[in-house]
């Protein structure tokens, strides 16, 4: 009967699971909240031309949150309200240049929203690395052979 050499506690053993479920969540997020970028009134257009030319990732939520946010009208609608309630403050300047949309979005903080908005855009990337970290450096079950006797 081989034991376990290893004592690493259940959190230790399942931290890269817990990064995975993490990154799975903020992906989520991202994708529902910018999928509705191009139906945000008056810029949305704006928002996604200025992601396309400058924002490879804003560009990448923004293409596959349209489909999930085309398929559920409730995500659609959350989305659309969380980018409204986050970048209203700062419609006014992305109307006047829409080539800087994404600077505007990104080098200026509106608002709690616009701020977190900011903050979980980067989670993604971020957490994907951890989990590929965390899983290759993840404690292994190592387990001893009985001797014959």
């Amino acid at each position: 009967m081989g034991r376990p050499l290893t004592g690493a506690p259940a959190m230790k053993r399942n931290l890269h699971v817990i990064a995975l479920v993490l990154f799975v969540f903020f992906l989520l997020y991202d994708i529902v909240v910018w999928g509705a970028a191009p139906l945000v009134p008056d810029v949305g257009d704006d928002i996604v031309g200025s992601a396309n030319r400058e924002a490879p990732l804003a560009a990448t939520y923004i293409l596959l949150g349209r489909a999930l946010d085309g398929s559920m009208p409730a995500l659609q609608a959350f989305g659309e309200s969380r980018l409204t309630a986050a970048l209203s403050e700062g419609f006014p300047r992305i109307r006047a240049d829409s080539t800087v949309a994404m600077d505007l979005i990104f080098n200026t903080t509106w608002n709690v929203q616009h701020r977190w908005l900011k903050t979980v855009y980067w989670f993604p990337p971020l957490m994907l690395v951890a989990t590929l970290l965390l899983w290759w450096r993840r404690p292994r079950q190592v387990t001893t052979m009985r001797s014959r006797r």
